[in-house]
Formats: structure tokens, C-alpha cells, sequence
């Protein structure tokens, strides 16, 4: 079973994923309670226009932003991933396909690489890997303060 404990949530322009392997749909606590995730394990996440959230008191929220326009990146070895919902767009070869996965509709295909734009990802826990998040920002803000979602 997963850790993780509490929801964060990742929005970015554009997110790209390589040696990436849907492992598939498991157990994960959160709050105290087992709920299913998606199970991705990844080598390299490259994420533009990082923005960060997690609420760590109720009405409030922990918000981490990159620089505007750079590309923040998970390297370093194998990460696991572990989503609630990953929604935006789907690109392939510039196509835009929109799609919400989460457990109960989890991806159809497994590939091993994706991008994504106009991305939502809710998770529970990352595992792995070496963030580096270019112009870092780190603010608590009121929950009604925070950064919309991009839908």
C-alpha cells in the first residue's frame, strides 16, 4: 500500500513523462483512509510553469511556483507516482486529446512516453527521483487565495 497521508496537487503548462510504465490501479492512504489510485513509475518528468499546492490546515495552503516559462524536472532513478487524477490534454504529434484520468477510468494504453498540456494532477504521494524547480516560490496562502486549477 501506498504512503502518501495527504493530497497535493501539481498544475503546469505542459508536462512530459519518459520511461514511464502504468502500473496500475492501488490501494493509497489518504487522511487516514485507503482510497485507489493510479500507480505510475516514471525515469524523467519534465513540468513548465510549476505550480504546487497542498493544504497543510484547514483554509490554508502551502503554494510552490517555478519561475514563469521554466521547465522544473524529477530526475535521478526511478520515481513512483501515485495520482488521484491526472487531467488536461493528451499531445500526440500536436493532437490535443482531452482526458481525466483516475482510478476508476484509468489510462487505456501504457506507453512509454506521454505529454500532457493544461495539466492537473491531484496525487498522494511521490517517490524517488531529485525535484529541481528552477526560481522556487514557496508561500502559505488562505485556501480561496490560492491559484486556480487549470482546467
Amino acid at each position: 500500500m501506498a504512503g502518501g497521508g495527504r493530497e497535493w496537487t501539481l498544475n503546469a503548462s505542459r508536462l512530459e513523462l519518459g520511461g514511464l510504465n502504468f502500473v496500475g490501479v492501488v490501494d493509497a492512504v489518504l487522511n487516514g483512509q485507503v482510497i485507489k489510485v493510479l500507480k505510475f513509475t516514471t525515469t524523467d518528468i519534465k513540468i513548465r510553469d510549476l505550480v504546487q499546492s497542498a493544504e497543510v490546515s484547514p483554509g490554508v495552503k502551502l503554494v510552490t511556483t517555478a519561475r514563469p516559462g521554466s521547465t522544473s524536472t524529477v530526475s535521478s532513478g526511478r520515481i513512483e507516482l501515485f495520482t488521484i487524477q491526472l487531467k488536461g490534454n493528451l499531445d500526440i504529434l500536436g493532437i490535443k486529446i482531452p482526458v481525466d484520468y483516475t482510478a476508476a477510468h484509468p489510462p487505456p494504453l501504457n506507453v512509454p512516453f506521454v505529454t500532457f498540456t493544461d495539466v492537473t494532477v491531484r496525487n498522494t504521494d511521490l517517490k524517488g527521483g531529485k525535484l529541481t524547480i528552477p526560481g522556487a516560490r514557496i508561500s502559505v496562502v488562505a485556501a480561496p487565495q490560492a491559484p486556480v486549477e487549470r482546467r
